[in-house]
């Protein structure tokens, strides 16, 4: 099938999230302000690429330069078949030595073969070595009058500033959720693909905004499910467990129950998913938790989120980072991966607690009352040490709620 190169776009009308870029593009060509080089930067997937073939085609078309190419002529199909003597793609990461460039240069001094400009678009561009950077300053400085550069770069931090000032830089955006999911719904309808609203989500997310990652996984659920894309296959092609598995995590942290959350996880990986598998869910509950206790969001941690107050909330994601940097570095990431888990079972113990303390009780209210607090406080803070005294006796001078003598009597 091949879905990405199907249903990639052939004019700036058929691009999708990146108004911006393509309204700036199809009034340079109707205007024919045409710029020497530009920069393309943005993640992967989001049609860096493929907008510079789309420039490409509107600058060479017979009928340009104009915005809309009309694909039908022999430049446009050429440069559309990839068979273009004018229209050259080199890979910048293939490509990235003095010798290639001094060559590219060489070649940009002759007039296009049959071309009205001759295209040069280097991916990837940030991979280029400094000499390499340096040996193409001077095109770029004085550059022929019908020879384009396109640059396209997922890092573009790493490009020289010299390089930087000589383009003009387009940021290329994420897609978001409804033009992703509105572009998969044209294309199942195209090919008669049945797919759950839900699913559409789910590819959204493992996508994170690329439309080229999104189509594939697309195709990828369709072969899977034999023609029809339910939730709960794509979960098991994504390695996506199910939120309930993270919501009773969370509840046996809540309950300090450190047996349970061990074998919550070795049931997890029992059933065939993967200790990365199981960290990208967890951050993504925690991203839940973190909105249903700050924000108030009405999720599925919603009844969990009065009983993390914000330190916790804030060590959840140190422990997460820490998982990570164990996934990446480990020579034995399962215990240590289970040495996270059981310190995320015991934050009571291990975060100090702070002059808002969490209640104990199911019946709790997620503030409790102000003129509740010094009577709370005296009960749990002054138990636990001098820094926590202190700060109980801090946080009742500032509140005014009762004069502090210096032995910390109220």
């Amino acid at each position: 099938m091949n879905l990405p190169v199907k249903y990639r776009p052939k004019t700036f009308d058929d691009v999708v999230g990146q108004e911006h870029v393509v309204k700036t593009l199809k009034n340079a060509l109707k205007h024919k302000k045409i710029s020497n080089a530009y920069l393309f930067t943005g993640q992967r997937g989001i049609g860096k690429t493929t907008i510079a073939r789309i420039l490409a085609k509107g600058l060479n078309c017979e009928k340009g330069p104009t915005p809309e190419p009309c694909g039908k002529c022999a430049m446009c199909r050429e440069i559309e078949e990839g068979n273009s003597l004018d229209v050259i793609e080199i890979d910048g990461a293939s490509n990235r030595g003095i010798d290639q460039i001094r060559e590219l240069r060489e070649n940009v001094r002759f007039m296009p073969v049959h071309a009205r400009y001759k295209v040069i678009i280097i991916d990837e561009v940030h991979m280029l070595t400094n000499e390499a950077f340096n040996a193409l300053l001077k095109t770029l400085e004085e550059p022929p009058e019908n020879v384009v550069f396109i640059f396209a770069t997922t890092e573009p931090r790493k490009i020289p500033e010299t390089v930087l000032s000589r383009v003009q830089r387009f940021d290329f955006r994420p897609l978001s959720e409804k033009t992703l999911i509105e572009r998969l719904k044209y294309i199942c309808d195209r090919e008669n693909i049945k797919c759950e609203e839900e699913a559409l989500s789910l590819i959204f997310e493992a996508s994170e905004g690329s439309m080229r990652d999104a189509i594939s996984l697309l195709e990828q659920a369709y072969i899977y499910g034999e023609g029809e894309i339910k939730a709960e296959s794509l979960r098991e092609v994504l390695g996506i467990l199910e939120e309930e598995t993270f919501f009773n995590l969370f509840k046996m942290i809540k309950e300090e129950n450190s047996k349970g959350v061990i074998e919550l996880l070795h049931s997890v990986l029992n059933r065939g998913y993967s200790l990365y598998d199981f960290h990208r869910g967890l951050i993504k509950a925690a991203y839940g938790l973190m909105h249903a206790a700050l924000l108030g969001h009405d999720n599925k941690y919603k009844e969990l989120a009065p009983y993390f107050p914000e330190q916790d909330i804030l060590y959840v994601f140190k422990i997460l980072k820490d998982m990570e940097q164990t996934l990446r570095l480990s020579n034995y990431p399962r215990a240590l991966f289970e040495y996270e888990l059981l310190k995320l079972a015991n934050l009571k113990k291990i975060v100090p607690r702070g002059a808002f303390q969490i209640a104990e009780s199911r019946d709790i209210s997620p503030t409790p009352p102000l003129y509740n607090i010094h009577s709370d406080m005296k009960k749990e803070n002054i138990r636990e040490g001098n820094q926590n005294h202190e700060l109980l006796k801090k946080l009742i001078e500032e509140l005014n709620l009762k004069e502090v003598n210096n032995n910390g009597s109220f």
